[in-house]
C-alpha cells in the first residue's frame, strides 16, 4: 500500500510540474533568425525594404524582455548598397499564453550609397516598435516600424525563427 500511495504521489509531482512548465514555456528567449519586408519612406523616396533579421533576448520571469537585435538590408533606392542596424530592445510579452510581445528599442543605423566609383557612409540613431506573435513553439510573426533618423521610417513584417 505504502508503495502504492509512493508511486501514486511521485506521478503526481511530475504531471503537475511538467503542466506547470508547459505554462512557463518562454516564446521570447534565446537567439533568433529571420527576415522582413517592408517599405522605405524618406524624403519623398517611396521603395521596397528587404533584408535579414536577427538577435538574443531574454525572457525574465516577470515576463519583461530585454535583448539585442541586429537587420541587415537592403532597399530599391537608387544608389543604396546595404543599411544594417544594431538595437538594444526591451519589450513585454502578454496574452494568455504569452505568445504576444510587444517591444521597443534604441540603437545605430548605418548605410553606405555607391554609384561612379565612388562611395559614401551614413549613420545616424534608430529607433524600432513593433509587434510579435508567437504562432509556434520556435516561429513568430512579426510587425515594426524603423525610424532612422528624424527622415526615415521602414514600416515592415517579417517572420523568425528561434532557436
Amino acid at each position: 500500500m505504502k508503495k502504492t500511495i509512493l508511486t501514486a504521489t511521485i506521478a503526481a509531482t511530475l504531471l503537475v510540474a511538467g503542466a506547470a512548465n508547459a505554462q512557463d514555456e518562454k516564446h521570447f528567449d534565446g537567439f533568433y533568425l529571420g527576415g522582413e519586408f517592408g517599405h522605405t519612406i524618406s524624403d519623398g523616396a517611396d521603395d521596397i525594404y528587404y533584408g535579414a533579421v536577427g538577435g538574443y533576448r531574454k525572457q525574465l520571469d516577470n515576463n519583461f524582455v530585454v535583448g539585442v537585435e541586429g537587420t541587415f538590408g537592403t532597399a530599391d533606392i537608387t544608389y543604396l548598397d546595404h543599411i544594417w542596424t544594431v538595437n538594444g530592445t526591451v519589450g513585454y510579452a502578454f496574452g494568455a499564453e504569452k505568445r504576444d510581445l510587444i517591444f521597443g528599442g534604441v540603437g545605430y543605423v548605418k548605410a553606405k550609397a555607391s554609384a561612379a566609383g565612388y562611395s559614401v557612409t551614413g549613420d545616424d540613431i534608430s529607433f524600432i516598435a513593433g509587434y510579435e506573435r508567437a504562432v509556434g513553439d520556435n516561429v513568430s510573426l512579426r510587425v515594426k516600424a524603423n525610424v532612422y533618423g528624424d527622415d526615415t521610417v521602414v514600416p515592415s513584417v517579417g517572420v523568425a525563427f528561434r532557436f
